[in-house]
């Protein structure tokens, strides 16, 4: 296999089965705010910034639930918006991915073990994805350290 070569594995997730528990900026710092809750979940805090106005945007953590909460800032639908890490002030923007849906740019944060949450930076658009697992790491070990066998 060349290293142009892509394999692509796709998992459906049930719509609000999963929500995020520890999210990051790219410096490391935890976006997960217990002290907000969305649907009894803590939210993703990011500092949100839209024509000149700074404020708080409170994503909610259940992957495909899209509800958020906004402080110190009114953001009107069809919005795009610039998120940061509140801590450190990193760009959240994803430089190399736009919407599939309306072509707007994407924020990304940070799973643990090299997972990723995509999701669009327009008020209102609900695309977004979810990358657990890095797929070429997991296939380069299966065949590094196990037999396919191991697999079934």
């Amino acid at each position: 296999m060349s290293e142009k070569e892509k394999i692509q594995i796709e998992v459906e997730v049930p719509v609000k089965k999963l929500h995020v528990e520890h999210a990051f900026c790219p410096n490391g710092h935890q976006l997960v705010d217990d002290s907000v809750k969305i649907h009894g979940k803590s939210a993703i805090k990011v500092k949100v910034k839209y024509q000149g106005q700074e404020g708080f945007f409170y994503i909610d953590p259940t992957y495909g639930s899209y509800d958020n909460i906004e402080e110190g800032i009114s953001l009107p639908k069809g919005a795009v918006l610039e998120f940061f890490c509140p801590e450190c002030g990193v760009s959240l923007t994803d430089k190399d991915e736009t919407c599939q849906i309306c072509s707007a740019p994407l924020f990304v944060l940070e799973l643990p073990k090299n997972g990723i949450v995509e999701g669009c930076l327009r008020k209102g658009c609900v695309f977004h994805k979810m990358k657990l697992v890095d797929a070429e790491q997991q296939i380069a070990r299966l065949f590094e350290n196990d037999t396919m066998e191991s697999y079934l």
